[in-house]
């Protein structure tokens, strides 16, 4: 599933801190540690199964508490429309 930033959405680094802000609604959501480290990973990648595969790489974690807090940051941030999902295609229709 990709990832993309909603229109309106800026975000700033503050030393290892992810502060986002949609500028068109006033949705202001701050990530601190991990939870700023995910976001870093979601703008760079753009893909939850890259992000996870990423994080499995960082974090001394079990992959299924990984995924669920991973999950849950993105269904947070989906609720707050800061980012959007759009589903990956496979292959191409003929």
């Amino acid at each position: 599933m990709r990832v993309e930033i909603s229109d309106g959405v800026t975000w700033r680094d503050l030393g290892g801190d992810a502060v986002i802000l949609n500028v068109e609604t006033g949705i202001y959501f701050g990530l601190d540690g991990s939870g700023g480290q995910i976001w870093r990973e979601l703008v760079e990648h753009g893909s939850i199964e890259k992000t996870f595969a990423s994080l499995k790489q960082q974090f001394d974690a079990e992959p299924d508490e990984l995924r669920r807090d991973l999950d849950a940051l993105v269904d947070q941030l989906v609720e707050k429309r800061l980012v959007h999902l759009i589903a990956e295609r496979k292959g191409r229709l003929r």
